[in-house]
């Protein structure tokens, strides 16, 4: 394989990678992180009240609702919490499924031209 073609395959690999991790944001869950949304609870009503946070990202959640600063139970990148690391994790687990794909059919593919190659001569 040429040089040429190996870093198009790791380019098409790393755009994947990077267009997976955005898109799994989608995949929302709640808690086991508390957040703080609003003050009217308990018995005086003036203790603060604690619900499970939404939080976006597959196979790591990278971001996080942040009650008071954006819209309660909806992600937006401007607006709530984004950890980075959890982020650039989630993008190098992509690419590394999406590499190992590439390298899978590469392989099978070189395998089966052998084959073919093999039962001409």
């Amino acid at each position: 394989m040429s040089r040429l073609t190996r870093l198009s395959l790791i380019g098409v690999a790393l755009i994947s990678a990077i267009a997976l991790a955005l898109l799994s944001v989608y995949i929302e869950r709640a808690g086991p992180e508390l957040a703080e949304y609003g003050n009217l609870c308990g018995p005086s009503a003036a203790d603060p009240c604690y619900k499970p946070v939404l939080k976006g990202g597959f196979p790591l959640a990278y971001l996080f609702d942040a009650p008071g600063v954006s819209v309660e139970r909806q992600l937006a990148f401007g607006e709530d919490r984004l950890f980075v690391a959890a982020l650039i994790l989630d993008i190098a687990i992509y690419f590394a499924i999406a590499w190992f794909t590439i390298l899978v059919v590469l392989y099978r593919r070189s395998a089966r031209m052998q084959t073919t190659s093999r039962a001409r001569t």
